[in-house]
């Protein structure tokens, strides 16, 4: 029996996480996987764990359930994905950080697309980066 477990990175661009397949639709950034997130190359229940920082808040809220869907549908059952999405302090100020992005989401409407998962913790935090930077992302915490 194969012990390895199949851990996904999606959207990683240049910042893989360690120790995870790193999957972005961007072959510039030198993915291990070049793929849509919308449409994931594994099975269904195919992948022990999900990660994904600031993603979310590059799709509209239709593409957002897609992906919400999608992760759902390649993740093992009792399994965990972890989700990080900026909201930043305003709409105007996310937008001009990065011109794709697309929403900013409120905790409710995040929750609202997770229904599906067994556990789920969605949470608007606020905390620093460095000493002196304020940050504002939703933290979300997933298990199938």
């Amino acid at each position: 029996m194969n012990e390895d477990k199949i851990k996904i990175d999606i959207g990683c661009g240049l910042n893989k996480k360690e120790g995870f397949i790193g999957i972005d639709l961007n072959s510039e950034t030198h993915p291990d996987i070049v793929a849509s997130a919308f449409d994931l190359p594994f099975e269904n229940e195919g992948v022990d764990e999900i990660y994904s920082s600031h993603l979310v808040e590059h799709f509209s809220p239709d593409e957002a359930k897609l992906f919400f869907d999608e992760i759902y549908r390649v993740l093992k059952k009792g399994c965990p994905a972890d989700l990080k999405i900026d909201k930043d302090w305003s709409k105007k100020r996310l937008f001009k950080k990065d011109p794709t992005h697309k929403y900013r989401y409120t905790e409710k409407e995040i929750f609202d697309m997770v229904k599906n998962f067994s556990q789920k913790k969605v949470k608007d935090k606020i905390y620093f980066f460095k000493i002196y930077q304020p940050r504002r992302k939703i933290f979300v915490d997933l298990i199938k």
